[in-house]
């Protein structure tokens, strides 16, 4: 039989763990508003953030209270109206992308929960998040990590025609381009806008000539033109729009008939943790898991990733582990030969 909860003082949680979360939630903000507001970088670079600055644009009251949440947590030291890096900076300057997807891009959504928790509300656009600063947090968060290692497998082997899918901006091709001057590239993304954003950038990069960007849903491709030439497919922290299973098969099955002389195809994405929470479980998890159930969207496990590759005709010739972010795992694929 349970106990039952023991009554407790009526102000018994103004200080303890139960302050520390509210608290908690204060810093996280702040840091998501100072990475915005360029404060953070202010430190970053000169090491100090005097409160009086000649900055019209932001609200000196606002600023200070922001800062206090800072201090805080222990990220910054305040003195004689001067802000400079306290001993949790540098750690929390290096993770200022996660609070940024966090609270900015996601935090309508968190705040939402107990209406998108409802069964009968989850049908049709039932959320939203601010995607703009989903792809900003996103790209502080991973690029470093997710590029250089993209890089690194590239350079493995020769190849003539990248292709990449959800290519957003299409920073990655510009930047593979730019550094192979024979290679060709093809851009897939279903949004109208980050097509548009993305031929722009290759048209300012002087690389329209080699690459191309096509709108579409790459849960059912069509034929895509040059589709025949591409050597090897890129795909970064999109594979969980995949899931449920028998939609991933059909997905990795269709992504053979679009590049059929594909050899090889790079998927990096984050996959669901088994282990229950704990002292030891990293940034991003927690936040990461809810944020795709509340978003109704599954995130599969490493073990129903290499279920869903076997079905579909691919083989893992390699997982590399991913730290930024934690739970990222880029898989090395081949297609099998004889599968039909």
């Amino acid at each position: 039989m349970t106990a039952a909860v023991q009554p407790i003082r009526s102000d018994s949680f103004v200080r303890g763990p139960s302050a520390g979360h509210f608290s908690s939630y204060v810093v996280a903000d702040a840091l998501s508003a100072g990475c915005e507001l360029g404060i953070l970088d202010v430190l970053a670079d000169e090491g100090a953030y005097h409160l009086d600055r000649d900055d019209r644009e932001l609200d000196p009251v606002v600023v200070e209270r922001l800062l206090n949440g800072l201090v805080w947590g222990d990220v910054v030291r305040v003195e004689d109206g001067v802000a400079r890096p306290g001993p949790g900076f540098a750690d929390a300057y290096a993770a200022r992308g996660y609070f940024y997807w966090m609270v900015r891009g996601c935090g309508a959504l968190f705040s939402d929960a107990p209406r998108v928790a409802r069964r009968d509300q989850r049908d049709g656009a039932f959320y939203s998040r601010d995607m703009r600063a989903v792809a900003v947090g996103s790209h502080l968060i991973g690029d470093t990590a997710v590029e250089g290692l993209y890089d690194a497998l590239l350079n493995e082997r020769e190849f003539g025609t990248l292709a990449d899918l959800g290519c957003g901006s299409g920073r990655r091709l510009t930047r593979v381009a730019a550094d192979r001057p024979g290679v060709r590239g093809i851009g897939v993304d279903i949004a109208p806008a980050a097509v548009k954003l993305a031929a722009r950038s290759i048209e300012d990069a002087g690389l329209a000539d080699r690459i191309t960007v096509c709108e579409a849903d790459v849960l059912d491709l069509p034929e895509i033109p040059g589709g025949t030439k591409v050597d090897v497919i890129t795909c970064s922290f999109m594979g969980h729009d995949f899931w449920p299973y028998d939609r991933c098969v059909r997905t990795l099955r269709g992504l053979r008939r679009a590049f059929p002389n594909a050899g090889r195809l790079l998927l990096c994405d984050v996959v669901r943790s088994t282990a229950r929470p704990g002292p030891d479980t990293p940034i991003f998890t927690l936040g990461f898991e809810l944020v795709h159930a509340l978003m109704g969207v599954y995130v599969p496990t490493r073990e129903e990733w290499h279920d869903a590759f076997a079905a579909s005709g691919w083989r893992c010739a390699a997982a590399h582990e991913v730290t930024a972010p934690p739970g990222g795992v880029m898989f090395d694929l081949e297609p099998v030969a004889a599968h039909g």
